[in-house]
């Protein structure tokens, strides 16, 4: 993935929201999603006119290769393949994870170089797409954990179930080479598969696996009252 994206990806509401006219947003709307198409024309040609969201100005058109959504918090941005597929059989823009905060990209192994698969970030949370593991939803604290440990390209690898919520709110989800878990109680816990790893509260004294010393003082501030920033 992109070298950039190195921490939790929050969205923004843009300045001047909803002191627009419906018309004219519809016109806003119109322009960032053709220059979207325009940014990436193997969208190639429409199946229809823009469609309208729900109650509110949010608007979608469909290409024969995917989708671009706009709203006024997030902007233009495009959805397609397996990870499209997925938004979409969850309820797309109204289910948790809301509208597309970035485009579509590619993932990459620890070493950089590209691994078949994708990936795309919403309001409230991400879908990342391998061949072997399906379409997976990251969210909540166990994404924020997963993004300080590097994504994909970490230690952990890519996921290959979706973040659970459990009883008294824990949250969970495996990946390739563990498992993060989070809760408001109890804090993060990260176990590392392999011969070497063990299951270490992060923040504890001890072993943690394939984590290494710059990852572990990454993960010190996660103590059980830490929380991401709205």
């Amino acid at each position: 993935m992109a070298e950039w994206m190195t921490a939790p990806v929050r969205a923004e509401r843009v300045a001047g929201d909803g002191e627009h006219r419906p018309a004219d947003l519809f016109l806003i709307a119109v322009a960032a999603i053709g220059a979207k198409r325009a940014e990436h024309d193997w969208l190639g040609e429409p199946r229809g006119p823009h469609e309208r969201l729900g109650d509110g100005q949010q608007y979608l058109r469909r290409f024969d290769g995917g989708a671009v959504c706009w709203s006024s918090r997030t902007g233009a941005h495009e959805v397609h393949g397996p990870v499209a597929d997925r938004w979409e059989a969850l309820g797309a823009e109204t289910s948790i994870l809301g509208f597309p905060i970035t485009d579509s990209a590619p993932v990459a192994r620890p070493d950089g170089t590209p691994r078949p698969g994708g990936h795309a970030h919403f309001e409230g949370g991400s879908v990342y797409w391998s061949p072997e593991h399906g379409a997976r939803v990251v969210r909540g604290m166990v994404r924020d954990i997963w993004a300080l440990l590097g994504w994909e390209r970490g230690a952990l690898g890519m996921p290959v179930g979706d973040t659970e919520v459990g009883d008294e709110g824990l949250m969970s989800a495996r990946f390739e080479r563990g498992r993060i878990a989070w809760s408001s109680a109890a804090g993060p816990l990260v176990e590392i598969s392999g011969a070497e790893a063990s299951s270490t509260p992060l923040g504890a004294h001890g072993e943690t696996g394939a984590l290494d010393p710059a990852s572990e003082r990454l993960l010190e501030r996660l103590t059980p009252g830490f929380a991401p920033r709205d």
